[in-house]
């Protein structure tokens, strides 16, 4: 080729196609295991949240320890055992045997204490005959996530 032009001959371009298509095909491949990998590692942090909240709820037992009512207005008085971590709350559940009420009671129970609610206000009709208590947990999303173990209390 002296003195001429170079020239390309792009006529054959099957070399060409099958790369694009590999690496097209690569990419693809990423796109899917990434979502794969967020969808994955978004249950596995949800379920050890759970795990965690669930470990922090065995070490918790409030029971209630006394229970009255006057009309629709009961009192209840519970009493936290030791150990465990601080809690954020308790939900005690007033029965008739028919129908329920459930109040919150926000704030930490120390260990070792005794504490009273009072005027809880239940609309219920007839007379109340059980008391139910369980310890809640505020996760990271800021739901309550109540504790599985209740203690009740017959009066």
């Amino acid at each position: 080729m002296k003195g001429g032009k170079k020239t390309m001959n792009f006529e054959n371009k099957k070399g060409l196609s099958t790369i694009v298509t590999t690496l097209i095909i690569i990419l693809l491949s990423l796109v899917a295991i990434g979502i794969i990998w967020v969808v994955v590692s978004n249950v596995i942090e949800g379920g050890a949240e759970q795990s965690e909240i669930n470990a922090k709820c065995l070490q918790i037992d409030i029971k209630a320890t006394a229970a009255g009512c006057d009309g629709g207005d009961c009192n209840v008085t519970y009493r936290r055992s030791s150990g465990g971590d601080d809690i954020d709350g308790i939900k005690v559940v007033l029965s008739n045997g028919q129908e329920s009420f459930t109040h919150s009671v926000s704030g930490n129970v120390q260990p070792l204490s005794t504490n009273t609610t009072t005027t809880i206000a239940t609309g219920l009709a007839g007379n109340i005959s059980s008391v139910q208590i369980a310890a809640y947990f505020i996760d990271a999303s800021g739901n309550e996530q109540i504790c599985a173990t209740t203690s009740t209390f017959e009066f």
